[in-house]
């Protein structure tokens, strides 16, 4: 068999690890890389020796192909599904509801710290906080995001337990007998 003048083999030799041999195939021509560790293939993320070999050939940057899009900002712009394909949440909006919600906190704490040395400014604020918050609850199915043990139980599909025992842990000795 001719070996391909566009593909590169490069072997490592991990001299700290028992002399581990790494076989990274490296293609010219597009600066894509396998390795025979098969990490980037189990795990979508390019192992060290993929790294080294880019660092040595002087690239520097991942090659597209290697960034995968759950692993970017885009990947809050897609909408979530379940293992049975149902829509979870569509989060094409979410970014700017963040905003929206972060600006808000924002006027929240500047109001609190300017009524903070006037009681009856504290108790105005706080009549209308509760007023807005009866408002919300008369409008039906809004709920508190607060609320983590209703979260947990929607995720899970199973009530939260009343009472976790932790158990002491077996220790262990990293040294000698």
């Amino acid at each position: 068999m001719i070996p391909d003048e566009n593909i590169q083999i490069v072997t490592l030799i991990d001299h700290k690890r028992n002399s581990k041999m790494h076989k990274v195939r490296h293609h010219l021509e597009n600066n894509s890389a396998e390795c025979s560790c098969k990490m980037y293939e189990r795990e979508g993320i390019p192992c060290r020796h993929i790294l080294w070999v880019m660092k040595e050939k002087g690239l520097k940057s991942l090659p597209a192909a290697y960034i995968k899009t759950r692993w970017t900002k885009a990947a809050m712009n897609m909408p979530m599904f379940d293992l049975g394909g149902n829509l979870i949440e569509d989060t094409t909006n979410l970014e700017a509801v963040k905003k929206k919600v972060g600006h808000l906190w924002s006027e929240i704490f500047t109001c609190v710290s300017m009524a903070e040395n006037n009681e009856d400014c504290l108790d105005d604020f706080m009549k209308l906080i509760d007023g807005f918050k009866q408002s919300l609850l008369s409008r039906g199915n809004l709920q508190a995001s607060g609320d983590k043990g209703k979260q947990m139980e929607t995720l899970l599909d199973c009530p939260v337990p009343e009472e976790v025992t932790i158990l002491d842990l077996n220790k262990s000795k990293n040294k000698g007998t």
